[in-house]
């Protein structure tokens, strides 16, 4: 049994995967599947989403392509730097600038 926590830590509901029909653990599972992709979630609750994907074809690739979605938003959101040659340039006319 899992309790189910908000973004604040307050409990906000239990998971009993041993209770739980399959659809159930899907929908369970896919609600969390960004909190999982993250790293966000208890060891315990992380485990049974992982136990589901492992036997679950559609949740598997609902999971493959939020993946990548994320990977691809993290590729592109990237904080780009100025080259070397640039921050020399800068920092010349920043230290005359200042004299």
């Amino acid at each position: 049994m899992t309790e189910i926590r908000d973004s604040h830590e307050h409990v906000v509901g239990v998971h009993d995967p041993g209770d739980a029909t399959h659809e159930d653990m899907c929908t369970f599972a896919m609600d969390k599947v960004q909190a999982f992709l993250h790293g966000e979630l208890p060891e315990a609750t992380a485990d049974e989403i992982r136990q589901h994907l492992l036997m679950c074809e559609h949740c598997m690739d609902y999971y493959d392509v939020e993946q990548m979605i994320s990977a691809m938003i993290k590729r592109c959101s990237c904080t780009p730097m100025a080259s070397e040659q640039l921050r020399v340039r800068i920092t010349a006319i920043t230290r005359t600038r200042e004299r």
